[in-house]
């Protein structure tokens, strides 16, 4: 198909050559920055036409400079390597520079550019504007404001084959850093890469933030408790003495707080809020969100967390809110990054008709997950039917959806039935397992989408619906849709955001869910024998999250109320500990580095800049958790 340039490229097009005649931007033809970078070159006497020099930093000039911001590409690459997975197959770089617009870190698919386009995205070249004329990155760091450049837009014609969206990162002290940048082809236009960038961009910020300040007490807080775990929170952080150490950029703005505004002596916690510190360090037993008013009198929700010399704590909340507590978003956000990024990308898209695509392992908690959308969503207060696609008979699977009137069929229901699709009007629709649907239903089911109607069996009548709907699987649907076994139309009507919940054995936040598990049986007091936490993290819970449940919960049960100890721990869960537990985290992860490839530095470094971490370590020297293990109790560290 060929690519057509839509009526707004010829506009820009067009303002763009009355700009280099004239000098003067026609009113509205481009966004403001814009219009301000375009001035900003030709004042600076800039070739639109002419070469670009090149300015390229030798190798030892850029491990310089990377050095010099390691701590900003430590934070970035995890996040870079994400969104690169997102936007995969676009004919798209990923792309971090420092607060000059030299690129420090790299990734994609350079494919569709030259050889010398390609140099020019690699690390060591700068992209200021002063050099590259009008372009996400350069203009970016001078307006200090997310953008998108796209084609004409650029000043310099050899950039114009590009569509580039570049957001620019703050440090912990809102010093500018430099950019995040997605740029991509302009023949393959991509309709969310800047919210993309920008959620990548806020989760580096947050995560600079963390690193940069110690703290004994740290506050989450948003005016909605759904926000509370997502990129928008407010993150403050208090000394012993209640003492203010950091407000980050979205709590700044929340609590009407700038750095600049603060008394010269600081602020402390009880001037903020209508508590004290010390009620909320007795509170310090679940990590549920509790309700918390300003001294202006305006009402937050927050959750606490205490900092020790140990591994960082989750703190309780103080009251549960009167909505299923099971079932929040911010509850289910326990420290993972995946998870994390999963409730951020949800909550961007909540009340705006966009359908939900879950995918992960049996026992991963996707219908928790999908449960916790509908609740902080706008239809919390309307019907929440789930419909698991595999458990239904092929026969009866049509009628429970769709319903079905009097006399449709042999054995039906007088008066008819009402279908699942028909009573979740005004709420959300769960498909689990939408994978298993038949295919000849699926076509049925993609109408029902397309024309938001559903007609019950043996009637001609359609009822209108209204319902947000959300779908879960455990199989690989785009592999199925290539093998003819799954409905390309309706995978793309289902997957409006495709989200990934990754399995417990992936998860670095083990500790914080077997206590969430505790809390939900009301034994959060109940202690929990270090062993024990060390066989948990070796096991590699083909069962996941459900399976954990059952393992505490039974446990708890044996221990008669006492300390849980391996001697209460299930038989099945210590057989398939001795059945080489570590098979299943090979076979789903990368190739794992030998033990002895792994140097007791590396270890002990690691080992002690993750508190102890079990999973962050791993992750970090490429071994698996049993390969840890041994190696930490060779070191005599556990």
């Amino acid at each position: 198909m060929q690519y057509s340039i839509p009526d707004e490229a010829h506009q820009i097009r067009y303002a763009r050559s009355q700009f280099l005649v004239s000098g003067q931007v026609q009113q509205g033809a481009v966004a403001e920055e814009i219009a301000r970078s375009w001035q900003r070159c030709l004042a600076n006497g800039m070739d639109s036409a002419g070469a670009v020099d090149n300015q390229i930093l030798t190798q030892y000039e850029l491990r310089q400079r990377q050095e010099q911001y390691h701590l900003l590409l430590s934070h970035a690459r995890p996040e870079m390597t994400t969104l690169n997975e997102q936007i995969a197959h676009t004919r798209s770089m990923v792309i971090l520079t420092d607060d000059q617009g030299v690129i420090l870190h790299s990734l994609g698919d350079n494919a569709f550019l030259s050889e010398a386009q390609q140099l020019a995205l690699n690390p060591g070249s700068s992209w200021h504007e002063a050099d590259r004329g009008t372009n996400a990155i350069g203009t970016a760091l001078i307006e200090q404001s997310a953008l998108t450049v796209r084609g004409a837009e650029h000043f310099m014609e050899r950039n114009q084959i590009l569509s580039c969206s570049a957001v620019p990162i703050f440090g912990a002290h809102n010093n500018l850093l430099g950019t995040l940048d997605v740029s991509n082809d302009l023949m393959m236009p991509q309709q969310h890469t800047l919210a993309l960038v920008k959620m990548a961009a806020q989760m580096i910020e947050n995560r600079l933030f963390r690193a940069s300040h110690q703290a004994e007490m740290v506050l989450h807080f948003h005016a909605r408790p759904e926000f509370i775990g997502t990129l928008w929170e407010g993150i403050a952080m208090f000394g012993a003495d209640g003492r203010l150490v950091a407000l980050n950029r979205s709590g700044q703005f929340q609590l009407g707080v700038a750095p600049t505004e603060l008394p010269q002596g600081g602020v402390y916690f009880h001037q903020l809020f209508e508590s004290d510190l010390g009620k909320l360090e007795a509170a310090s037993a679940s990590t549920l969100v509790f309700p918390l008013r300003l001294t202006n009198g305006a009402r937050l929700f927050a959750r606490a967390e205490a900092r020790s010399n140990g591994p960082t704590r989750s703190v309780t909340t103080i009251e549960p809110q009167k909505r299923d507590a099971a079932a929040n978003l911010g509850m289910l956000n326990t420290g993972d990054p995946q998870v994390a990024r999963a409730i951020s990308q949800v909550t961007l898209v909540l009340n705006q008709q966009i359908p939900i695509l879950i995918e992960g392992e049996t026992g991963a908690g996707k219908e928790l997950f999908a449960r916790a959308i509908h609740e902080a969503s706008a239809r919390y207060q309307g019907p929440w039917v789930a419909v698991n696609c595999a458990a239904l008979p092929e026969g009866l699977i049509e009628a429970e959806l769709f319903g079905y009137e009097d006399g449709a069929f042999t054995g039906a229901r007088r008066k008819g039935s009402t279908g699942k699709l028909e009573q979740a009007n005004g709420g959300t629709l769960f498909l689990d397992e939408i994978g298993d649907m038949p295919l000849g239903l699926q076509a049925r089911l993609l109408r029902v989408l397309q024309e938001r109607s559903v007609t019950p069996l043996g009637s001609s009548k359609s009822k209108p619906l209204d319902f947000m709907l959300v779908s879960a699987t455990n199989q690989k649907l785009r592999e199925k849709v290539e093998k003819g076994e799954f409905r390309r139309d309706l995978y793309y009507r289902l997957n409006g955001l495709s989200v990934s919940l990754p399995s417990l054995r992936q998860r670095t936040d083990l500790a914080a869910l077997v206590q969430l598990i505790l809390q939900t049986e009301n034994a959060e007091t109940t202690p929990i024998d270090v062993e024990v936490m060390q066989l948990f993290e070796c096991h590699p819970w083909p069962g996941n999250i459900r399976q954990l449940h059952n393992v505490v919960k039974t446990a708890l049960a044996l221990s008669g109320g006492g300390k849980i100890q391996s001697v209460h721990l299930m038989q099945d869960f210590l057989d398939e500990l001795e059945q080489g537990a570590g098979a299943p985290e090979r076979a789903q992860e990368s190739p794992q580095v030998s033990l002895d490839a792994v140097t007791t530095d590396a270890v002990r470094n690691a080992w002690q800049q993750h508190a102890g971490n079990v999973s962050a370590v791993a992750r970090q020297l490429g071994i698996s958790r049993n390969t840890l293990y041994r190696k930490l109790k060779a070191l005599q560290l556990i």
